[in-house]
């Protein structure tokens, strides 16, 4: 059985939903919160407000490699869920998925950052540790993205985090699943190649 990698990390932000939502939900802000330094720059394809479908382009610069993403809003549903699909310009939306979940709690937000990424593994070890050891990897970049969005706020660093090193079934339920045997042995070896690579970068 083959499982997608990920990972989610959650903490409550002393501050209502609506102000959350107002932060995460403007593209234009996300090389401030991002947690991994990576975003530069980011702008809606065509302009106009965001919606599901809607393409907006970040320029991402990864150790002095720039590049640019194409990214396809696949989850929109104001003031709780925004998510979207990477990919690149020509063909939006095809790789992994990010979202940003919005919670009320006790007067604050719980915000949860979470991925699916497209590295399948076997459920076996040692790929099994490998997709834990990624997960690991992913999250560690996401932490500091809470604390970034709590900062903006104006609010304390977020308090009763939770850290899970895989994704969210609903996130992983968005990419294909292998259908062939030979897919599926392509796609380990593929996501063994660039699991690889994705943790010498955030080593």
């Amino acid at each position: 059985m083959f499982k997608y990698s990920g990972a989610a990390v959650s903490g409550v932000i002393a501050a209502p939903v609506e102000a959350v939502w107002e932060l995460v939900s403007d593209v234009a802000r996300h090389p401030e919160i991002a947690g991994s330094g990576e975003v530069r720059a980011v702008e809606v394809v065509g302009g106009g407000p965001l919606r599901r479908g809607t393409v907006f382009e970040s320029r991402q610069n990864l150790r002095g490699v720039r590049y640019v993403t194409a990214n396809k809003v696949v989850i929109w549903e104001p003031p709780y869920r925004f998510g979207w699909r990477v990919g690149v310009p020509g063909a939006p939306g095809v790789a992994q998925v990010w979202v940003f979940s919005l919670r009320p709690e006790a007067g604050a937000t719980r915000l949860e950052n979470a991925v699916a990424l497209v590295y399948a593994f076997p459920d076996l070890p040692p790929l099994r540790q490998i997709r834990a050891r990624l997960g690991r990897a992913y999250a560690s970049s996401m932490r500091p993205t809470l604390a970034n969005a709590a900062a903006l706020l104006g609010a304390p660093t977020p308090t009763d985090v939770v850290e899970r090193h895989e994704p969210p079934p609903e996130l992983a339920a968005m990419l294909p699943p292998p259908a062939l045997p030979t897919v599926a042995v392509l796609a380990g070896g593929g996501a063994l190649f660039l699991a690889a690579r994705a943790l010498r970068r955030r080593a």
